[in-house]
C-alpha cells in the first residue's frame, strides 16, 4: 500500500468517525431518585428535546445520554441513545479517587464524581453536565407546562447551544433558568435574580486566593455546556474535568476554572426548568434564599472548613 493510499484511508476513517460521533453528550448523576414518575418526566422531556433538535438540524443520533446510577434509585426508564453506568462502577471509581488521594474520606460523595466518571464514556464534541431533576427547553408546546407562555419564549436548548458554539468564540455556555407557569412576583424575581447574577458574573475575571477561585463566573449547577477539548484540558492525572475543591460550591467553581481557557456565554433563548414533581411552592422563599446566600459566602471566605463535608447527590 502506497503512502497516499494510507493517507486516503486514514482521512476516510476520520470523516466516518466525525459523521457517527454525537454532537452532544449529556452527563447526569442520580442517587436516591426513588420516585419512578419523576424520573420518567425527566427522561420524556430529554427525548422530546433530542428528537426536536435532530429533526430541525437533520442530524441523526446527535445526542447521547450518559446516566451515572450512584445507587438507591428506582428503575431507570429506557431512553434512546443512552448508556447507564451501574452503581458498582460508580463505587469502584469513587474508591479509585480515594486511593489516589483525590478525596480524603471513605464516605465522601458528590455529584461531580458521577460527572467525571460519565466524561470517561462521552463521545460528543459538546459536553452537557446536567442535573437529573432538570428539564430542557424543547422549543415546542410541551414547554408551556413549565412557564407562563405569554411571558416566556425560547427555543430548543440543544439547537441554541449548537449554534452558540458554532458562531461565537466561547469554551462553555450557560442557559437561562425558567420559573414555572406562575405570575407570583417573589418566584419570578428570584429566578430573574439568579439569571442576572450569572450574566453579570460572566463579565468579571476570576479571582483566586491560594489557587482557589473565589470570585468570577458563577453558573448555576443545574446545567452547563462546554467543549470536549476544554473538559480534557481541565482533567488532571487521568481524572476530570476535576475540581480539586469539589466540596466548595462545586458547580459554580467549575465555571470559574473554565474561564482560564476562554469565554463563557449566557444563552437566554435556551431554558432549563425544574420538573413538576420537584416544585414544593408556588412562591419564592426569600428567607431560605438569604440563608443559602450566607452559607455560600461562608464557603467562599473559609473554603478549608467545608472542603470535605457530606454531600447529597440529589439536588
Amino acid at each position: 500500500m502506497s503512502r497516499n493510499q494510507a493517507k486516503l484511508i486514514k482521512t476516510i476513517l476520520l470523516l466516518k468517525d466525525a459523521m457517527t460521533k454525537p454532537v452532544f453528550s449529556v452527563i447526569t448523576t442520580g442517587r436516591g431518585e426513588k420516585d419512578a414518575k419523576a424520573i420518567e418526566e425527566t427522561f420524556n422531556n430529554w427525548e422530546i428535546a433530542k428528537k426536536a433538535f435532530e429533526e430541525k438540524t437533520g442530524k441523526n443520533k446527535a445526542i447521547e445520554f450518559i446516566v451515572v446510577d450512584a445507587g438507591e434509585n428506582a428503575e431507570l426508564p429506557k431512553i434512546g441513545d443512552s448508556k447507564i453506568i451501574s452503581p458498582k462502577e460508580y463505587d469502584k471509581y469513587r474508591k479509585e479517587l480515594r486511593k489516589a488521594g483525590e478525596i480524603k474520606y471513605q464516605w465522601w460523595d458528590t455529584p461531580a464524581i458521577g460527572r467525571n466518571l460519565g466524561f470517561r464514556h462521552a463521545k460528543g464534541n459538546l459536553i452537557v453536565f446536567h442535573d437529573i431533576d432538570s428539564l430542557f427547553s424543547t422549543g415546542t408546546e410541551v414547554d408551556d407546562a413549565y412557564v407562563f407562555s405569554e411571558l416566556d419564549k425560547y427555543e430548543n436548548y440543544f439547537e441554541v447551544m449548537y449554534y452558540a458554539f458554532k458562531c461565537k468564540d466561547i469554551v462553555a455556555s450557560a442557559p437561562s433558568l425558567r420559573p414555572r407557569d406562575s405570575l407570583k412576583l417573589g418566584r419570578r424575581f428570584g429566578i430573574m435574580g439568579a439569571n442576572l447574577l450569572t450574566r453579570v458574573s460572566l463579565k468579571f475575571p476570576t479571582i483566586e486566593i491560594l489557587g482557589i477561585p473565589v470570585m468570577g463566573a458563577s453558573v448555576p449547577g443545574c446545567s452547563i455546556t462546554l467543549s470536549h477539548d476544554v473538559a480534557c484540558k481541565m482533567s488532571r492525572n487521568g481524572y476530570g474535568p476535576y475540581d480539586s475543591e469539589l466540596g466548595v460550591s462545586e458547580d459554580q467553581k467549575i465555571s470559574r476554572l473554565m474561564t482560564r481557557f476562554g469565554r463563557i456565554s449566557y444563552e437566554e433563548r435556551a431554558g432549563v426548568f425544574t420538573r413538576t414533581i420537584s416544585r414544593v411552592s408556588d412562591g419564592y422563599d426569600i428567607a431560605k434564599s438569604l440563608g443559602y446566600a450566607i452559607k455560600g459566602s461562608t464557603y467562599y471566605i473559609f473554603p478549608g472548613l467545608f472542603k470535605y463535608r457530606r454531600h447529597s447527590l440529589t439536588i
